[in-house]
């Protein structure tokens, strides 16, 4: 098995936290003040850390086996890397300043490089670059849902996320249908009620985790290169890796037609993007994607819905390690659309939605569970051999609701004691969502299907119940539930 030590800023938090004490503080940028966002936080020695949040601010216990003396280092793209000790850290809340360090490359130098020719590089070297062998990564996961400007719900749970390691046939499989060799499960949940409870593809919550990231994560690999226009941005720098910045814009139709394909509806995002790619070995630091829509109104012929989406936006970061394999650390993903509900209904309320979740690696473990673990651990069938195994999930999972899978449950004990990054606002967010209700009730009333929901819609509005949403559950011969 690879041995993989990581002395570079992952920003991984202790999963049960019980340290020393509870640190925190900001990181703002040193010539304006104004935050910056997801700041990898390391502690050197340990690998142990955590990630700022859209404000720049942070929070983490330090794990008990932190020395005062122990390093902690600050870092992002675009900015020299900042050293701490753990002690200095007791004096919470601190300020952290980040000196940017963005350059523009020299022009003769831009000249020499041919954006399309670094993107196809980048694309050539994944097999040298991503993290090849299967692994298993502790996650995070957070949802939030707003409708006309109003918090509608909210939901946390911690989980695993298998991945069968970066493999070429992965990426160019021409269906998805059996082939899910990323995939995510979850043990523990916190989860309010939704205030809201349709959304553009009929589902009673924004339920973006299940396929989207995984998708953004492991999939968006097998495109063409001649389905872009290129542009060379410039350079920034992450620590001492210097780094392209690289943007693409979709000019014909094979973005438009790998999207549309079932299961593949994800490198739509690919539309318009920003790649960071490293000058040295072409590995992928990060993704920005996004892409809009006509906002044309359409009707769902599956669920009976009216809607029209508007954008949908998304990050993906990943961590080059002491060996030089990128491994991922962090997504987020945004969806935004307007929902008029059931067409049978007569005065309908108007939701103009926003939907936002984000997935954080908290912890890796570099090993090769055998089948029968995946099995137990991940609560699915294991089809085929690795590195090319298939996770099959609950058949249920495809309705879009991931609390299906594992042993979701409940467990304030749990939540208590469990150290996360915060959401700006969430404070106020939770006191909003707690005026009828409590969270703690909320939260409690967490049943493991929920999916009851959708059909009770359907009936009031006079619409059959399709075979996806049916309210049992599936019981499947390799994996119990």
């Amino acid at each position: 098995m690879k041995k993989i030590l990581f002395f570079l800023s992952i920003f991984l938090f202790p999963v049960i936290g019980f340290a020393q004490g509870l640190v925190g503080g900001k990181v703002i940028r040193s010539d304006n003040a104004e935050p910056v966002p997801f700041v990898n936080i390391i502690i050197i020695a340990l690998g142990k850390g955590t990630v700022s949040n859209m404000n720049g601010d942070f929070n983490f216990q330090l794990p008990a086996n932190a020395l005062d003396t122990m390093e902690v280092v600050f870092s992002h793209i675009g900015f020299e890397s900042t050293t701490f000790q753990a002690g200095d850290l007791y004096n919470s809340p601190i300020e952290v300043k980040l000196i940017p360090s963005e350059y523009e490359m020299d022009q003769a130098i831009v000249l020499d490089f041919d954006p399309k020719v670094i993107m196809e590089r980048a694309q050539d070297n994944l097999v040298e670059t991503q993290y090849g062998s299967p692994h298993e990564i502790d996650v995070f996961y957070r949802e939030l849902i707003w409708g006309n400007d109003t918090i509608q719900g909210l939901s946390r749970a911690r989980g695993f996320l298998h991945s069968e390691g970066y493999q070429v046939g992965h990426s160019k499989e021409k269906t998805v249908s059996g082939n899910s060799f990323n995939q995510l499960s979850f043990d523990q949940i916190q989860k309010s009620d939704y205030g809201i409870l349709t959304s553009n593809t009929g589902r009673p919550r924004g339920a973006a985790a299940d396929g989207i990231f995984t998708s953004i994560i492991f999939r968006l690999w097998n495109f063409n290169t001649k389905w872009f226009d290129y542009e060379l941005l410039g350079g920034k720098k992450i620590g001492d890796r210097e780094v392209f910045v690289l943007a693409i814009n979709a000019k014909n139709s094979g973005v438009k037609r790998r999207s549309n394909k079932w299961g593949f509806s994800t490198y739509g995002l690919l539309e318009k993007a920003v790649f960071y790619i490293d000058q040295e070995d072409y590995g992928i630091h990060m993704m920005e994607l996004s892409q809009k829509y006509s906002g044309k109104k359409q009707r769902s012929k599956y669920v009976g819905q009216t809607y029209s989406e508007q954008k949908r936006e998304g990050v993906v970061k990943y961590q080059r390690n002491t060996n030089g394999d990128y491994v991922f650390t962090y997504s987020n993903y945004t969806n935004y659309y307007t929902d008029y509900g059931f067409y049978t209904e007569v005065d309908p309320k108007l939701w103009e939605v926003k939907e936002y979740a984000e997935l954080f690696a908290v912890d890796y473990q570099f090993v090769n569970l055998d089948s029968d673990q995946l099995r137990e651990k991940y609560k699915m069938g294991v089809s085929f051999t690795s590195p090319n195994r298939s996770l099959d999930p609950h058949v249920d999972w495809h309705n879009g609701w991931i609390f299906i899978k594992g042993k979701a449950r409940y467990n304030s004990d749990f939540w208590k004691n469990y150290s996360y990054p915060s959401f700006p606002g969430e404070k106020v967010m939770e006191e909003y969502l707690s005026q009828n209700e409590s969270l703690e009730a909320q939260f409690s009333e967490f049943s493991n299907n929920q999916m009851y929901l959708l059909p009770i819609l359907r009936r009031r509005h006079g619409l059959r119940e399709y075979f996806w949403d049916r309210t049992g559950l599936f019981k499947s011969a390799t994996a119990s539930y």
